[in-house]
């Protein structure tokens, strides 16, 4: 653009012009720096990345620093350009290393290779960037590449592993949970059960201590329902009683096995009463406690705690409070995580106890002991986690013999519980469970092992002594016998809703971000959103490409109207993976439909966006279409509420809306 020319010769001082770009850069680079030293999963790419990033800091504040030798350079229109680029490839390398960091971002890619092609093309994009700047300080070398290839090798290994343990079910209801969560204080909730006091039966026989435990606010008894043992835990009905919202994410943890079942709230007496599934032998430390845990039982116990775990993991929720206490034991010695009073989300507020010690200290990361108001992370559960191993293993509580404020110096000065075995450890038990431990136990947070790696960890040795099973035989514990849907035309009502966009600075550069583009389009500014797009498009920017797109196709300008030329930049997006591109270009097709393959093409793209973009406005639309046999797609209403609900979850008011007037739930 003649303009930017312009601009860069007359301007004065030329960092003025570069200085909100740098902003920009810097805000981004630090997110980068943010989610990378946090990384849950793929430590060794998302470091080979930061590796870069940090590097390029180093690049930025030399520019700064020396403007007037480098003032030719800048007020080069090609070297403009190339920063743009340069923050176009930062924001991919954000948002690549947030999904493959935490385990719920895992869901985009369906197979490891495609980690590594990512990682390639980023890798790429981002040392040509940094060229074209002149930030030779950054570009790859040997050395780097040597990194990189070692990175990948290690990482897609474990990532392998990783994709084949993850349930991609649990989606569905992290997706869930969000909602039920963004809802919390609505009383339009209503996936709780409500259990009829009279199919709480009394049990036909057992003792009174049996039937009733606990003392107080915390007195659970037993009760039958629909032929099971259950546990009665009141609550008072004088104050307001746990949120509904509260009670219906608990239910939806019950789909985990390894997970306390929560069966609804019912009264007992006229007093309230929470529902949950009997548990024989009381928790793990009253086991313990009673009885000698065999070797071969403690790992499977170990084993089954951290699947639950796992699943937690990728709802996205800690439970802030591990140890052996709080899991609870069938009769046939199944675990079962329960007490999720402390429980948080990722998102949500960190568990603080304050400035007094407590009895949880024994098991809490040193992090959190250094800094009682500090965040509760994946890495202080994983810690947890390791003393609740320990525990199980020696079947005591940890520093049983130390006061509390000995405990927490000790720790965070690096001391741990000594492991050491006795003889009749099984010798293939005794290295991999004392391996398991001091990796989770580790000082340095990001230097855990992860939950994932754990589970696998616990899977091999469980594989490894599985011989020790037998059904048939009475010994897993010492000196106890165990009694194991419309219109098939094509309408006008298939509009799409337009994103939701965040508020952007007031600074005013030659040309625009694209954020602040968007914005302009959001309140009608369409010449200065146009610039900013045509500007953006001509760098080879994707998201800008899309958004002239639009305004071709649209002629949302009418002197810059030019459908085929739009459809085509529409296409260009969808085919790099702009799910908004996909979406809107598929729509491209509603009137051509029955030409040639366009609807196979048109129903691509649609889906492709639901899947892969997830795109909320593609998942209502496709719904849909499936749900009413929509644009002469056969009927399906199984795979329309499926969609219908994944939009839904994500707050989509037209898909909460057909699926209410449809007399369908939400879950």
């Amino acid at each position: 653009m003649a303009e930017v020319k312009e601009a860069l010769n007359v301007v004065g001082d030329i960092m003025g012009t570069y200085l909100p770009l740098i902003q920009s850069a810097i805000i981004v680079i630090n997110k980068i720096i943010e989610i990378c030293e946090a990384a849950e999963y793929n430590q060794n790419i998302c470091n080979s990345l930061l590796d870069r990033v940090k590097l390029t800091s180093t690049a930025i504040d030399s520019l700064q620093r020396r403007k007037q030798r480098n003032e030719s350079k800048l007020r080069n229109e090609v070297y403009y350009q190339a920063f743009h680029k340069f923050i176009y490839v930062l924001k991919e390398i954000e948002t690549y290393t947030a999904d493959i960091s935490k385990i719920h971002g895992f869901r985009k890619y369906a197979k490891a290779l495609t980690i590594k092609e990512k990682f390639v093309k980023l890798s790429k994009d981002y040392d040509k960037s940094m060229n074209d700047l002149h930030f030779t300080i950054a570009v790859a070398n040997e050395e780097q590449r040597r990194i990189d290839d070692e990175a990948l090798t290690e990482d897609l290994a474990e990532f392998d592993k990783y994709l084949k343990t993850i349930d991609r079910k649990v989606d569905d209801l992290h997706d869930e949970i969000k909602y039920i969560k963004n809802h919390i204080n609505e009383k339009s909730l209503h996936g709780v059960n409500k259990i009829d006091p009279k199919n709480l039966e009394l049990p036909s026989q057992g003792t009174a201590d049996d039937e009733r435990r606990g003392k107080n606010s915390n007195v659970v008894v037993k009760r039958i329902f629909k032929a099971q043992e259950v546990a009665c835990k009141s609550f008072s009905t004088t104050e307001e009683g746990p949120k509904e919202g509260h009670l219906e994410i608990l239910m939806k943890l019950s789909e985990c096995k390894h997970i306390l079942r929560f069966y609804g709230i019912s009264k007992i007496d006229n007093n309230g009463v929470m529902v949950f599934e009997w548990a024989q032998r009381k928790t793990l430390k009253e086991l313990y406690e009673k009885k000698d845990i065999q070797w071969h039982c403690k790992v499977r116990i170990a084993l089954n705690i951290c699947r639950g775990l796992v699943f937690l993991q990728q709802a996205e929720i800690l439970h802030h409070d591990l140890k052996c206490e709080n899991i609870l034991m069938t009769q046939t010695l199944e675990p079962k995580i329960y007490n999720f009073e402390l429980a948080r989300y990722y998102s949500g507020n960190t568990t603080s106890i304050g400035s007094e010690m407590n009895d949880t200290m024994r098991w809490m990361a040193p992090e959190k002991l250094s800094n009682y108001n500090s965040r509760y992370t994946t890495w202080c559960e994983i810690f947890s986690f390791s003393m609740l191993l320990w525990e199980l293993a020696f079947e005591k509580i940890p520093y049983r013999n130390l006061k509390l404020e000995k405990i927490k110096a000790l720790v965070t000065k690096g001391g741990r519980e000594i492991i050491k075995f006795g003889k009749s450890t099984p010798e293939e038990v005794q290295e991999a469970y004392k391996k398991i431990i001091s990796g989770s136990w580790k000082q340095i947070p990001h230097e855990r092992i992860s939950f994932l790696k754990i589970l696998s960890m616990l899977e091999e040795l469980h594989n490894s002594i599985i011989h020790m099973f037998d059904a048939n035989l009475p010994d897993l514990l010492d000196n106890e016998a165990l009694d194991l849907d419309g219109s098939n035309e094509v309408n006008g009502d298939l509009d799409i809703p337009d994103d939701d966009i965040c508020d952007v600075s007031d600074v005013n550069p030659i040309i625009i971000s694209l954020d602040e583009g968007i914005s302009a389009f959001r309140i009608g500014e369409h010449e200065k959103a146009w610039k900013c797009f045509e500007y953006h498009a001509k760098n080879d920017n994707v998201t800008a490409k899309y958004w002239k797109g639009r305004y071709l196709n649209e002629g949302l300008l009418a002197d810059k109207k030019d459908p085929e030329e739009g459809k085509k930049l529409l296409k260009e997006a969808a085919d790099r993976g702009n799910p908004d591109a996909q979406l809107r270009y598929a729509f491209t097709l509603l009137k051509i439909l029955h030409e040639g393959n366009n609807r196979e093409i048109f129903m691509e793209y649609i889906t492709k966006a639901a899947n892969e973009g997830e795109n909320t406005a593609a998942q209502f639309h496709l719904g849909e279409i499936y749900y009413k046999g929509k644009c002469k797609i056969p009927k399906n209403e199984e795979e329309g509420i499926k969609w219908l609900r994944k939009a839904a979850l994500q707050n989509n008011s037209k898909a909460i809306g057909l699926l209410n007037t449809s007399g369908i739930d939400i879950y």
